[in-house]
């Protein structure tokens, strides 16, 4: 029994804290929330805020860690490797920990070792700096420390500039925004893993997105894996991302790239990247169906400095669709589970609950939930995900 100190007590790093557990380990947590989930799920807790590094420090040698990680976010990581370094185990390189929670200082790491770029690169820290920038169009505006596409603008004419600057800022907790030139093309998630020095590349996973109905009611937003694109363009990814994990100095763990392939040159172009996780079931269903490997048990075995096996076992297709709903209050999410098994349906994951607020959908957090699906091709798994998803719609009740 070996005991590991998990940094934050969040819904993602309950799950690692769970399973944790389930391996007949200690699992003990730092959080400055006492109603944080982790705590209800941890052997043992204490109230530390964790960016608090030398109490968090102090609390990992009381409890003799053998291991110390986070599972799911990035702004732990600073204070994950710190620990990690000063104890001797196995941690994530201080670099890449530092820049993770920053994404202005990613994308910069990564035009500067030759990753493409599209146009300029700036950073601004107020809405009337942006505004002065003369920025040409099209271009992206993000937050530099956003998640989940909160924050986010894709500007094409100077009219939406203000308006798109502005919903930035809104997002953005420590008062910074970038702006890159926008490429069109086709995007992907890219969910990647890295053990011992070796980079794989589990999954490149096409993103689904088509609006359609009154006021845009009839979203549907899934992910495909493996796509249907040719070799030299499936090679063209890998080496870019390869090349963006070598400029991060990443060292272990998981690691989640959004990328357009431009359809104007052909390049892949990364737009994001978490150094966490693939989110919206990626690394907790869509890699483990289709490749045969789980990155939560890895990154456990890794935290404890064990041999691992991360090559994947196999290739299935597999596509999943975002439940979105109409807005309003959620009175009744009928049961689903007797549609598990049939049509290709894999899994039913449900995020929201009974009397919840159902949100227009702006960003990913705006959804009830999702469905994933196999199939014998990308087509075939995208036609039975989009099939189920209007299946499953009118079971989730809305007022």
């Amino acid at each position: 029994m070996s005991n590991i100190l998990v940094i934050g007590g969040g819904t993602y790093q309950t799950t690692l804290i769970k399973r944790i557990r389930e391996f007949g380990h200690n699992a003990f947590c730092v959080d400055k929330n006492i109603t944080c989930p982790g705590f209800i799920a941890a052997t043992a807790y204490r109230c530390i805020d964790t960016s608090d590094m030398e109490a968090c420090l102090s609390y990992a040698r009381e409890i003799e860690a053998d291991g110390v990680g986070t599972y799911g976010a990035t702004i732990t990581l600073p204070t994950v490797s710190y620990i990690g370094t000063k104890l001797n185990l196995p941690t994530l390189n201080s670099y890449a920990a530092k820049i993770a929670g920053n994404k202005y200082e990613i994308k910069k790491a990564l035009v500067e070792h030759g990753c493409h770029n599209k146009g300029d690169l700036l950073v601004f820290h107020s809405v009337d700096e942006a505004l002065d920038s003369g920025f040409k169009y099209p271009c992206a505006v993000k937050p530099s420390d956003g998640s989940g596409s909160k924050g986010v603008s894709i500007v094409k004419d100077p009219i939406q500039y203000e308006q798109a600057i502005r919903y930035g800022f809104a997002a953005a907790r420590f008062g910074e925004i970038y702006i890159e030139g926008a490429i069109e093309g086709d995007e992907y998630s890219v969910e990647a893993f890295v053990n011992e020095e070796k980079i794989y590349v589990y999954s490149i996973i096409k993103t689904t997105f088509n609006r359609s109905g009154e006021n845009n009611t009839g979203i549907s937003y899934g992910h495909t894996t493996p796509p249907d694109i040719s070799v030299e363009d499936e090679m063209a990814i890998k080496d870019e991302v390869t090349k963006a994990i070598h400029a991060l100095k990443i060292n272990m763990g998981s690691i989640n790239f959004d990328v357009i392939l431009s359809h104007e040159d052909s390049l892949p172009y990364i737009i994001d990247c978490g150094i966490r996780i693939g989110q919206n079931l990626i690394a907790s269903h869509m890699v483990p169906f289709s490749r045969g490997v789980n990155e939560l048990d890895m990154y456990i075995s890794q935290l404890l400095g064990k041999t691992i096996d991360a090559e994947p076992k196999f290739t299935k297709y597999v596509s999943t669709r975002l439940l979105i709903a109409e807005p309003g209050i959620i009175k009744e999410i009928k049961s689903m589970q007797d549609l598990i098994g049939k049509e290709g349906i894999i899994d039913i994951v449900i995020r929201k609950h009974v009397g919840e607020q159902q949100r227009w959908y702006k960003d990913k957090s705006d959804n009830v939930g999702w469905v994933i699906c196999c199939g014998e091709s990308p087509r075939d798994a995208e036609e039975r995900a989009e099939h189920a998803r209007i299946k499953l719609l009118p079971r989730i009740i809305v007022g």
